[in-house]
C-alpha cells in the first residue's frame, strides 16, 4: 500500500510540514515522488514513521533517532537503556516536585485558616 503525504499525515496525526522536514533532514524519505512531484510513502516508511514516533514519545532527539535507526540492535538497546535511566531520574525529580508543591499548598491552607481565625476573634 502507498500513501500520499496527506494520507500519511492523516493516518498518523503528524503534520505534512513535519513529514517534509523529516525528508529534508533525511530521517524519513518517501519511497518515490509521483509524476506531479508529490511524496509517496510505502509500508516500510509508514512502519519507520511509527518507530520514529515511538522514540519521539520517549523524548529522544531527532539526531539521536537518526543514530538509533542506523545502528545495530545492540547499540539501540544500550541507547534505550541510557534513555530509560534518564527518564527514571526525571521521574524521580518530578515526584519530588509534586510532593513539594503538595506540602506548600497544605502549608498555605494552614496559614490562611489561622489568618481567618484571627479575623473572627
Amino acid at each position: 500500500m502507498e500513501y500520499t503525504i496527506n494520507e500519511l499525515s492523516k493516518r498518523t496525526g503528524i503534520s505534512t510540514r513535519t513529514l517534509r522536514y523529516y525528508d529534508q533532514i533525511k530521517l524519513l524519505t518517501p519511497t518515490r515522488l509521483s509524476s506531479s512531484g508529490y511524496r509517496i510513502y510505502g509500508e516500510n516508511e509508514a512502519a519507520l514513521l511509527q518507530e520514529i514516533l515511538f522514540y519521539r514519545e520517549l523524548g529522544v532527539s531527532l539526531d539521536e533517532i537518526k543514530k538509533l535507526l542506523n545502528s545495530p540492535d545492540g547499540d539501540k538497546e544500550k541507547s534505550l537503556q541510557n534513555h530509560l535511566y534518564a527518564l527514571t531520574q526525571k521521574k524521580a525529580r518530578i515526584e519530588t516536585l509534586i510532593d513539594n508543591v503538595g506540602k506548600t499548598i497544605q502549608s498555605l491552607k494552614r496559614k490562611s485558616s489561622v489568618y481567618c481565625l484571627c479575623l473572627v476573634l
